[in-house]
């Protein structure tokens, strides 16, 4: 009998062979409140469903809705699953998507936005090599948090190990869930105690030494469908 764990997970990549990166969210909460720095926030590998029910598969049976959760899900979903274990190969058993949160990557953008620079700027006048910074709407209400990272050099490519967890980027959405849990640029995204449902963005400036992490507040807000439209991002 296969072993298997279940747990919360965020999605933080789909990659173009089909498998699916996840987070363990109950390590990333650890590391973010301090509670285990040392917690392990590599992702996991998992092999998606069949896109063809009639092919043989040596995956785990799973029913056709469960597979269709699975193939709908984008990267910063949350999911409940639970994942069986074949030596260190994973595969989906059961999952449910509890939160829609996105995260979106755009390599090469030309145009950035002032506040970035004005945080790397703020950075460098500082000798740091990262720092962050609020944003607000015109109305002084925060709507997100930008922070800025110093860009390494070759063979180390840090826009791409945010893609693939070398770098993690789940703490940033923690600290923001933690501080800002129901702040946003039109009200709330999300009902009852659920987290609300942000829009990250993950940008590579085409001529400026650093990358960027946007955590913007409301997924749904104008915000966040404004930076998508800057940098030819879809809607979502």
């Amino acid at each position: 009998m296969e072993p298997t764990t279940t747990g919360r997970f965020r999605v933080l990549d789909c990659r173009p062979d089909g498998t699916i990166l996840l987070v363990d969210l109950a390590e990333a909460t650890a590391a973010a409140t301090g509670a285990d720095p040392d917690a392990d926030l590599r992702p996991i590998a998992v092999t998606p469903p069949a896109v063809d029910a009639d092919k043989p598969t040596d995956g785990p049976d799973i029913d056709a809705e469960t597979a269709d959760t699975i193939r709908s899900l984008e990267p910063g979903y949350v999911v409940e699953a639970e994942l069986a274990w074949d030596d260190s190969d994973a595969a989906f058993l059961d999952c449910t998507i509890t939160n829609h949160t996105r995260i979106q990557y755009a390599d090469g953008v030309t145009g950035l936005f002032e506040k970035a620079q004005e945080t790397w700027h703020d950075a460098q006048v500082a000798g740091e090599a990262m720092n962050s910074a609020v944003t607000y709407s015109t109305g002084k209400e925060p709507n997100g948090v930008v922070y800025v990272f110093a860009k390494q050099d070759p063979p180390r490519d840090l826009f791409e190990e945010f893609r693939t967890g070398a770098t993690p980027i789940e703490p940033l959405i923690q600290r923001v869930n933690a501080t800002h849990d129901s702040d946003g640029d039109d009200g709330a995204d999300s009902d009852g105690d659920d987290p609300a449902e942000r829009a990250v963005f993950v940008l590579n400036p085409a001529d400026e030494p650093f990358v960027v992490v946007y955590i913007v507040f409301r997924k749904g807000g104008m915000l966040a469908q404004t930076v998508r439209d800057t940098y030819g991002l879809p809607a979502v």
